[in-house]
């Protein structure tokens, strides 16, 4: 879908209509699956965030003022249920942690994951979390380095230097190998 029309379903879903929102769940929902299963390793813990989030997205889209962000608001949504129910279960075992390290703690293993499929996976195996986290924004879910940079509320320089520092990497790391 290209973005003018995403775009204009926002703005149809800002006004109540069922169908643009069911046209846009259908167009991310997998999506953003795939993006808190990789945050948490845990695929059925996943599923419910996601519809956690898209609960929430159906009451809160009226605060959204520009429908060109809907794509980076719904993947910062997702990574904030991940974080608080990260903090949750943190809290529970009473192991006090913060953000950076909640994902890096139970997130999922890469290296087990992945390592024996490729000499890329192995590579990336190799990369720090936020370095992992960018590439696959970019690559896997095809978001602009802008939209990556809300997603992480961080500065888009920040994200385009850990981009261009993951690429190196795994330049020399396949190169190794």
């Amino acid at each position: 879908m290209q973005q003018a029309q995403l775009d204009l379903l926002v703005l149809a879903m800002q006004g109540g209509d069922r169908r643009a929102f069911s046209l846009l769940y259908q167009h991310y929902h997998r999506d953003l699956r795939r993006f808190a299963a990789y945050l948490l390793a845990n695929p059925a813990v996943a599923e419910d965030l996601v519809q956690n989030v898209w609960l929430k997205v159906s009451q809160r889209i009226g605060r959204l003022n520009d429908p060109a962000v809907f794509t980076s608001w719904l993947y910062r949504a997702v990574r904030w249920e991940v974080l608080d129910y990260q903090k949750q279960v943190a809290s529970q075992k009473q192991q006090p942690i913060d953000d950076a390290e909640l994902i890096a703690a139970s997130g999922p293993d890469y290296t087990q994951q992945h390592a024996a499929n490729s000499d890329l996976a192995k590579a990336m195996a190799q990369l720090a979390v936020d370095e992992r986290l960018v590439l696959q924004l970019h690559y896997l879910h095809e978001l602009e380095l802008s939209q990556i940079a809300l997603i992480l509320e961080i500065p888009t320089g920040t994200v385009k230097s850990r981009l261009h520092r993951a690429r190196q990497q795994l330049q020399q790391q396949l190169q190794a190998q």
